[in-house]
């Protein structure tokens, strides 16, 4: 890549196309329901470089605003939430869920009038899976992205978010990359279903199949007596990433999402699915805290993001005690935005490469006013895997 091309998927601030591309065009995955609670505190989001207020009526409705009350800038955050409306402490203002200004105390003449003239904004929000979507666009909401998880019952699901100290894309490759599984976290592999089959083979072949907004790929795998182990991922336009499941057959399923804070951060959400039963396992989180878990690494370059070396000499690999640090280190490791000019590829990156070119050639046409507005199909996506006897016809019947 350029360094003019790095800066156009990367960069998504003040007005930058990639921010205004996503802006308009896609749902932000944004805040977690269970944060938002009835009559409570507002809870401050960031995306795209600004700061929102997120925050749950009396009656269940979610409102979402810029923090910045538009009368003398003073935080909505420390707003009193009443009557299914958040009053701002400086001069008691008051705005409706739905961005209705409902009474500005100090204006003494034709306060009705006045009220009609502030310049607030609701952004449309919906909760799906647990977390609270936001449009940050002009206009009438796009369609909202119905992936099959978005309507699961409640115990079909599991969503966990980690902010991390990086830019937004890097996390995105991070999903789309499944050559790294085989080495970074080969330590980790004896806790999963499938260790043989992903270390067996550190060189995988990938196969792709377009799909509308994105591409299904297989990353296929050489055993020993001769079929094929393959991994068949999704990436979905901009920031979805469908990983094979860990255990075969009907097993909970995972997707990554990459909601951009700013240039140099992003929230990694993971969300843990089974579309045909309640989930068939826990998922150890100590933390219990939905928004700070995977654990992010421990400081910076000055020790190493937390590695141990210790164990690094014992039985880990990598160093890093969780198959999610390990990724959020090497993330995090690569710099606030990595230069990709001064990278030396090869076969293993290859589907990375494909969704940089998705995500170009989406901003590139949206600078050029051009767009499709062609549905896409997100509740046919699922991503499988499974071994294929060495006389199959084709991978893709896996993802059936």
């Amino acid at each position: 890549m350029t360094p003019a091309e790095n800066e156009l998927i990367t960069r998504v601030e003040n007005d930058a196309p990639m921010g205004k591309y996503l802006k308009e065009n896609h749902w932000f995955p944004a805040v977690h329901g269970e944060k938002l609670v009835a009559g409570g505190a507002p809870v401050r989001v960031r995306l795209l470089g600004e700061n929102f207020v997120a925050w749950r009526a009396d009656d269940g409705r979610v409102g979402f605003f810029r923090e910045a009350c538009p009368h003398r800038r003073a935080s909505l955050l420390l707003a009193r939430n009443e009557d299914n409306a958040l009053r701002c402490i400086f001069h008691g203002w008051k705005y409706g869920v739905d961005g209705t200004v409902l009474e500005v105390p100090t204006e003494p003449r034709n306060q009705a009038e006045f009220c009609k003239r502030v310049p607030l904004r609701h952004f449309p929000a919906r909760e799906a899976c647990g977390v609270v979507w936001v449009w940050l666009g002009e206009g009438e909401p796009g369609a909202f992205p119905d992936f099959e998880f978005m309507s699961l019952p409640e115990d079909h699901t599991y969503v966990v978010s980690q902010t991390l100290g990086c830019n937004w894309v890097q996390d995105v490759e991070g999903g789309a990359d499944s050559a790294h599984v085989a080495i970074l976290h080969q330590s980790q592999m004896g806790a999963l279903a499938i260790p043989a089959k992903l270390t067996s083979d550190q060189a995988p072949i990938y196969e792709f199949e377009e799909l509308k907004g994105g591409y299904r790929y297989a990353a296929l795998r050489k055993m020993a007596d001769n079929s094929l182990y393959a991994r068949v991922n999704l990436f979905i336009m901009p920031w979805f990433c469908m990983i094979c499941p860990e255990i075969l057959d009907r097993g909970d399923r995972l997707v990554i999402m990459s909601t951009p804070v700013d240039d140099t951060h992003v929230i990694h959400w993971m969300l843990r699915y089974n579309p045909t039963r309640p989930l068939s396992r826990s998922y150890a989180n100590p933390a219990k805290e939905v928004d700070n878990w995977p654990p992010a690494p421990t400081g910076d370059a000055g020790n190493a993001w937390g590695q141990d070396r210790v164990a690094m000499g014992n039985n880990s690999f990598s160093g890093f005690s969780h198959i999610n640090t390990e990724d959020f280190a090497v993330a995090m490791s690569q710099g606030p935005i990595v230069d990709r000019s001064n990278e030396f590829l090869n076969s293993g990156d290859l589907a990375v490469v494909r969704m940089r070119r998705l995500l170009l050639g989406a901003v590139r046409n949206f600078v050029k006013g051009e767009s499709d507005a062609a549905p896409i199909p997100y509740g046919t996506f699922r991503a499988s895997g499974g071994i294929l006897p060495h006389d199959a016809e084709d991978w893709r019947a896996l993802h059936k």
